[in-house]
């Protein structure tokens, strides 16, 4: 995969405008010259095979949704295109140890910055418009990014990191960290960052597989033969014409408006019904699917990172209710998860709260952080009472084992959202001793 840089230099200055109108050739070929990377990147923050491609999947369709109103050129394309597949990332950094748990624990803006820097291939000229910074800021906050990698602290601020910042095209094509930090006077720990950035590539794994590109492929230039079809009626609304063949005569458009208005009452009305009952429906229940949905939808117009935290947290705390019933009735599987659901959520709501800059946590920022440490402190060994009233000892296990996964993972998250005091323990519950016959 050629750097952006490279791109630049031989990008067709037409491929843009015409993805833009939805032609499937041109965005076939933004496709094929972005996918090796995108999945690279993705595998190397995810460490798995099927949810690097989810993210990468999710990246695409965003990407086309967004393609008839961006601005920019092949390149500025490519940035974008990679920065949501990191954003993107930033929701399945796996934690843990070494690199990967020091990229869990960086804020999600130096999280993107490395890896766009460092995986990504993406110099700081071409960072600096997709992420709305200065070239030299960016360089000194990657200087501290990589510092807090490698377990240090210590700002990149006065320096001209110029020559550093070649010294990191230099390790990426290769070269070893002593021998391309050899001349450089800035920063003094040149080399131990050049080092960081071998180990952050060394997780680079498997190139893209063909069955995965096809699969990928496929979904994207599906999705784009229905854009194509509503761009050219959006701007075609006459459609073609044959001479010689006399125009197909079709209902007025008053008669048309009408039944659209009917059409449109009868599905607000069903909507509505169905919208009511869904949001009492429990993991069980057929209507289940369709509340989910309304709450993937609201969550999608929450625009602002602390209303959706806020959302997400009362969303936890209805998946660790419905939990409880699941479990009450014995039905071990839909309790398991509806629990793996409600840590979801409270890692994607401490994320959104993490992502607000500093300067702009007020009271509203602070109250959305009472209310998540609120619930993120609550018991739940009930429902593995439950379960084991119910003799579900598999389910048991499995709710342990999401609890102390999460707590592993939470306290990385506490940290950068200020929390000064530990949470209170959630230990798991044991399924007690089966209880012997009396004679």
């Amino acid at each position: 995969m050629a750097p952006i840089a490279s791109v630049a230099k031989q990008a067709d200055p037409t491929l843009v405008p015409r993805a833009r109108r939805y032609e499937r050739d041109a965005v076939a070929e933004l496709c094929d010259r972005n996918l090796p990377l995108l999945w690279r990147l993705c595998l190397a923050v995810t460490g798995d095979p099927e949810t690097a491609e989810s993210v990468v999947d999710a990246a695409l369709q965003r990407a086309l949704d967004g393609l008839e109103d961006f601005q920019g050129d092949g390149p500025g394309f490519d940035v974008w295109l990679l920065r949501m597949a990191a954003t993107g990332c930033a929701r399945h950094r796996p934690g843990g140890s070494g690199v990967q748990g020091g990229l869990a624990r960086l804020s999600n803006f130096d999280f993107e910055l490395v890896v766009l820097r460092c995986l990504g291939e993406v110099d700081c000229e071409h960072l600096s418009p997709a992420l709305s910074a200065p070239v030299p800021n960016l360089r000194a906050w990657l200087v501290s990014a990589l510092r807090e990698l490698d377990g240090r602290a210590g700002s990149g601020w006065g320096d001209d990191l110029r020559p550093f910042d070649k010294a990191i095209d230099e390790v990426v094509q290769g070269a070893e960290p002593e021998s391309a930090a050899a001349d450089l006077a800035a920063p003094h720990d040149a080399a131990s960052l050049l080092a960081v950035v071998v180990r952050v590539r060394a997780l680079i794994g498997d190139p893209l597989p063909d069955d995965v590109a096809l699969r990928l492929r496929t979904r994207l230039l599906a999705g784009v033969a229905e854009k194509r079809a509503q761009w050219v009626w959006r701007h075609h609304p006459g459609g073609a014409t044959v001479p010689g063949v006399e125009r197909r005569r079709y209902p007025s458009r008053r008669g048309t408006l009408v039944a659209l208005a009917l059409a449109a009452v009868l599905a607000v009305m069903v909507g509505g019904v169905l919208a009511l009952l869904s949001s009492f429906a429990d993991p069980d229940s057929f209507l289940y699917p369709l509340k989910q949905a309304s709450e993937s939808v609201l969550m999608a117009l929450s625009l602002d990172p602390v209303g959706r935290a806020e959302l997400e947290v009362k969303l936890a705390r209805t998946r660790e209710l419905e939990a409880e019933d699941m479990a009450a009735r014995g039905e071990g599987a839909l309790a398991v998860q509806a629990m793996q659901q409600r840590y979801q959520l409270l890692r994607a709501a401490a994320q959104d709260l993490a992502s607000v800059p500093l300067a702009s946590r007020d009271a509203s920022w602070r109250q959305a952080r009472q209310q998540f440490f609120a619930e993120e402190d609550r018991q739940v060994t009930l429902v593995a009472q439950e379960l084991a009233q119910h003799h579900e000892r598999q389910g048991v296990q499995e709710v342990n084992q999401i609890v102390a996964s999460y707590e592993a993972q939470s306290q990385s998250l506490d940290r950068e959202l200020g929390r000064k005091t530990a949470p209170h323990p959630l230990a798991p519950t044991s399924p007690p001793a089966p209880s012997q016959p009396s004679f």
